[in-house]
C-alpha cells in the first residue's frame, strides 16, 4: 500500500482533505502532520481583529477534516525532510512516505528580539489571534499608542482594524518604501487619504534599526509604544530541507507541475517557482495552485504522467480591508473603494471557508 504524506495544514491540504472526505482514496494510506489544529484563513484576520468574524468562522478545525477524510492525524513539529531516504523527520519520530505533499506556509522574518507580551510578530497567525485576544482583556486602550511596523497589505490592514476596534489614542504605521507597493498609484493614493481620514499616522521611508522594550528605533528618531505590531516580511519555515533546491529564504523551488523532486510536490507561500522566481507570496496564487496540486497528487499515485501546469495569472485581485465594512478593490490599474468592494470580499471569504 502506498503511503502518501501531507507535511502542513495548509490551504492547499485542506482542500485535499475535503476531497478525501468526499472521494475516498483506495489502497493508498495518508498522513497529515501539522503543528497546530488550527489553519487560520488570512484573508479574514483583519476583519476578525475588527470583531466582524469570530474566531470559528476564520479557522479549519485541522483535525476533524483529517478525521473525515480517514486521513492520519499527527500533531508534531517537522524539523527535517529527506529527500533521499524519504523520510520526515518529527519531534514525534520518522515518518516514511512513497509520495510526499508539503504545504508549510512561511514565517514572519524575525529581525528583532521582542521583550514584551504587548509586542508580536504578524506570522504565524495564531501570534495575531493571541495578540487579539490579549487586547481584548486590556484596559485603558483609548489612553495607549499602538505602532505597526510593515506597510504592506497585512500592516495597512491590521492598522484600519485595530485602530477601529479599540479606539487606540495614537496608531502609528511605520514602513521603509511606500505604502502598499505593489499596488497601482490610484490605489496607494486612497490608501494614504484612508489612513488620514481613521486618525492613523502614516511614515514613509523610515527604516526601522531597532526594537526594546519601550520604543521602535527608526534611523533618526525614536518611537514609544504601549504595543506593537510588526509586518516584517516573510520567509522559510524553520525546516531542514535535505537534497532539495533552496531560496537563500529557505523557499523550495518547484517547476510548473509543483514538484520539487520526482516524488515530491509542494505549493503555497513556501515554494518559489523555477518559472516565475519574482511571484509574489499572495494568497491568490497559492488558491489556484491548489487544485492543480490534487489534480497531480491523484495522477501520481496512479502512476501516470499526464499533470497538469500550474501558470499565474499576470494581474490578481487584492482587496484590502479597510475597517467599517469598506474595502480597497485593486487590480491592474483599477481602484475602487467602497461597501462594495467588501461585500464582494466577504462573498468570497466566505464561499472559500464552506
Amino acid at each position: 500500500m502506498k503511503h502518501l504524506v501531507l507535511a502542513g495544514g495548509g490551504h492547499g491540504h485542506i482542500l485535499l482533505l475535503k476531497k478525501f472526505a468526499k472521494k475516498p482514496l483506495c489502497g493508498v494510506e495518508v498522513t497529515l502532520i501539522t503543528d497546530y489544529p488550527k489553519q487560520y484563513y488570512s484573508g479574514m484576520l483583519a476583519g476578525y481583529v475588527e470583531g466582524i468574524y469570530c474566531e470559528e468562522e476564520m479557522a479549519f478545525d485541522v483535525r476533524a477534516l483529517a478525521e473525515a477524510a480517514g486521513v492520519n492525524y499527527i500533531e508534531t513539529d517537522i524539523r527535517t525532510i529527506d529527500r533521499e531516504n524519504n523520510a520526515v523527520i518529527t519531534d514525534s519520530g520518522e515518518i516514511t512516505y512513497d509520495i510526499l505533499s508539503m504545504n508549510l506556509g512561511v514565517r514572519s522574518q524575525e529581525p528583532f528580539l521582542l521583550e514584551r507580551r504587548e509586542a508580536s510578530y504578524v506570522k504565524p497567525i495564531a501570534r495575531t489571534v493571541a495578540f487579539k485576544k490579549q487586547l481584548d482583556k486590556a484596559s485603558g486602550l483609548k489612553e495607549k499608542r499602538l505602532v505597526i511596523v510593515g506597510g504592506g497589505a497585512s500592516g495597512v490592514e491590521l492598522a484600519l482594524a485595530l485602530k477601529v476596534a479599540y479606539d487606540f489614542r495614537e496608531v502609528l504605521l511605520l514602513t521603509s518604501g511606500e505604502v502598499a507597493k505593489n499596488m497601482n498609484p490610484a490605489s496607494r493614493a486612497r490608501l494614504r487619504r484612508l489612513l488620514k481620514d481613521k486618525g492613523i499616522d502614516l511614515y514613509e521611508s523610515t527604516t526601522v534599526r531597532g526594537v526594546d522594550g519601550e520604543k521602535v528605533q527608526a534611523e533618526d528618531e525614536a518611537y514609544a509604544y504601549d504595543y506593537l505590531i510588526l509586518s516584517t516580511g516573510f520567509t522559510g519555515v524553520e525546516v531542514e530541507y535535505k537534497g532539495f533546491d533552496l531560496t537563500e529564504s529557505n523557499y523550495v523551488y518547484v517547476d510548473s507541475h509543483l514538484k520539487a523532486a520526482p516524488n515530491i510536490f509542494a505549493m503555497g507561500d513556501m515554494v518559489t517557482l523555477k518559472d516565475w522566481p519574482r511571484l509574489p507570496k499572495a494568497g491568490v496564487f497559492a488558491i489556484r495552485q491548489a487544485p492543480i496540486l490534487y489534480h497531480n497528487l491523484m495522477k501520481a499515485l496512479a502512476g501516470e504522467e499526464d499533470l497538469r501546469s500550474y501558470t499565474p495569472q499576470e494581474n490578481y485581485l487584492q482587496i484590502i480591508n479597510g475597517g467599517g465594512k469598506k474595502a480597497l478593490f485593486n487590480r491592474g490599474s483599477f481602484s475602487l473603494y467602497g461597501h462594495i468592494p467588501w461585500l464582494i470580499k466577504d462573498i468570497i471569504d466566505r464561499r472559500y471557508m464552506k
